[in-house]
């Protein structure tokens, strides 16, 4: 049988909306636990006290495990034609582990319960996508490839701002909590992370029951023989290789980036709880609106162009960021930021599909994760050593630009293959 799904499911709008909705909850868990919500909730009330620090190197030994993890079961996945069964088991993982930071009371006595249930949050969180980007090509083709990427990011992004704003107006802004929370306990801001898990749940469904995937497409089981295999397969291609280096490293960026914006303007701009949710939910849109802009470059002039523009813009934009004097100027450079990061996310997406030999796709995709993942954990390392070392927020900051500039120089002029 064909491994190609037939013309006819790939452009079907149902089968695109269904792919497009699991990345509606996917990026709600990641806005709602990862970046805002609860990230500023640890850093500012169970562990005030280096609490940065300490998320930062959670977030570094999670992405470690994620990085080891990715190519050996996309390649289990390609091998047994399970992407969705390995899709639906991380996202259970991950629907559980966030409705049990519920669990995570005000106290320091529940620094573990956070660090714990966080941790694998955020793996299954990040897994999650070595199964979901390996089914791009059951809903696109080559040629659309690029506009549906990006727009399952940026509807993905508008999805998070709706999540995002029933929180704030739901659960935090009122001045009586709903359903009997009582706000001395943080049971409000708690409450979000059950709100997170059933919003992950609910909107993974439609891709299920509506998205098929191909047949088989290796017989390779080993693990060993999965990662070189996976590998030979990339250095067929000229420039592959170079490009997934790259990737490691302005990867390291956007981790940084996203592990610590919410803390960062808490902690530097004094942002409230409410205004930090207010900043969420217009960087979600800013990022949501370039993703959509980002998918019709990518289609119209290429998915590598896609890439260095929005890198040579994000680094730009992150010296902004780094010498912001006050916090109007933060926001707008975090807003003009946001147009640059849903591109450079989804064109990276689209350039690997369009690359990637399609028996093979899980398992590079697996190597994508790896080369967004293997060096992740040092990004949050670095910045929460030098928050201990310099007691300056703005300082672990840089680590984001450095790795943004790397990440430019390593990906160079010329696309992978025969791309643009």
């Amino acid at each position: 049988m064909d491994n190609q799904i037939d013309h006819d499911r790939k452009n079907g709008p149902i089968a695109t909306a269904a792919y497009a909705l699991f990345d509606v909850g996917n990026s709600a868990v990641g806005a709602m636990h990862a970046t805002f919500i609860f990230a500023v909730y640890f850093t500012t009330t169970i562990a005030p006290e280096n609490g940065t620090a300490y998320w930062g190197y959670m977030t570094s030994v999670a992405a470690l495990t994620v990085a080891l993890l990715g190519p050996v079961l996309g390649g289990f996945a390609d091998a047994k034609a399970r992407r969705k069964i390995f899709l639906a088991v991380t996202t259970a993982i991950g629907v559980v582990a966030t409705v049990l930071l519920w669990n995570a009371k005000p106290m320091p006595s529940f620094f573990w319960i956070a660090i714990i249930f966080s941790f694998f949050s955020i793996v299954a969180n990040e897994l999650m996508f070595v199964f979901y980007n390996a089914l791009l090509p059951s809903v696109a083709t080559k040629e659309n490839m690029g506009r549906v990427s990006g727009w399952a990011w940026g509807v993905g992004y508008f999805g998070a701002i709706i999540a995002l704003a029933i929180g704030l107006f739901v659960f935090i802004l009122p001045e009586t909590a709903p359903f009997g929370l009582e706000k001395e306990n943080s049971e409000h801001v708690r409450a979000t992370m059950i709100l997170a898990g059933i919003w992950l749940l609910i909107f993974s469904l439609p891709l299920f029951f509506l998205v098929k995937e191909a047949d088989a497409s290796s017989e390779i089981s080993n693990p060993f023989e999965i990662v070189k295999t996976g590998w030979n397969e990339i250095i067929k291609i000229p420039g592959f290789a170079r490009f997934f280096i790259a990737r490691m490293f302005y990867a390291d960026g956007l981790s940084v980036v996203f592990a610590f914006a919410g803390i960062f303007a808490a902690k530097v701009f004094g942002f409230s709880n409410t205004e930090v949710l207010y900043f969420a939910i217009a960087v979600n849109l800013s990022c949501g609106i370039g993703a959509l802009i980002g998918g019709w470059f990518d289609d119209r002039f290429g998915a590598f162009l896609t890439i260095r523009v929005s890198l040579v813009s994000l680094f730009i934009i992150g010296i902004g960021f780094l010498v912001a004097p006050n916090a109007s100027v933060f926001w707008v450079m975090a807003l003009i930021g946001g147009l640059f990061i849903g591109p450079v996310q989804a064109a990276s997406r689209s350039l690997v599909s369009r690359v990637a030999p399609a028996e093979h796709t899980a398992k590079i995709f697996g190597f994508y994760m790896l080369a967004g993942k293997i060096t992740s954990f040092v990004g949050p390392a670095i910045y929460a050593s030098l928050i201990l070392w310099t007691g300056n927020e703005r300082a672990g900051m840089v680590t984001a630009v450095l790795f943004f500039l790397i990440g430019i120089f390593i990906l160079g002029r010329k696309a992978p293959g025969n791309l643009k």
